[in-house]
């Protein structure tokens, strides 16, 4: 699972790729790390929009909305066996456009 991203493609092209209306502007980042705003893609009526949401979350039974910081991955081999996941993932589906990712490794 990864725990930092980058998206370097112009919005031109994520919309064009995806076939989506840009709601907000995008610009290209090289590190995008879990609670930073992210653009998504949604369907949205007939079509699919590039929107902004916060990377992480945060479920409808948590009284701390910085528990988002903690579920911003899951497995798709478990996604509908854990709380957290199983409504979000059968309700409020959307697109993480991304071009690299980043795997920390621990080394000495």
């Amino acid at each position: 699972m990864c725990g930092r991203y980058r998206l370097s493609s112009t919005e031109e092209e994520v919309a064009e790729f995806f076939e989506a209306e840009p709601l907000e502007e995008l610009h290209p980042r090289y590190n995008i790390a879990p609670t930073q705003p992210v653009p998504v893609i949604r369907q949205v009526g007939s079509g699919r929009a590039i929107s902004m949401v916060r990377w992480g979350l945060v479920p409808f039974w948590a009284k701390d909305p910085s528990i988002g910081s903690q579920l911003i991955n899951c497995r798709s081999e478990t996604v509908i066996e854990k709380p957290s996941f199983r409504e979000p993932f059968a309700q409020r589906r959307c697109l993480v456009p991304a071009d690299g990712f980043y795997e920390w490794k621990k080394a000495g």
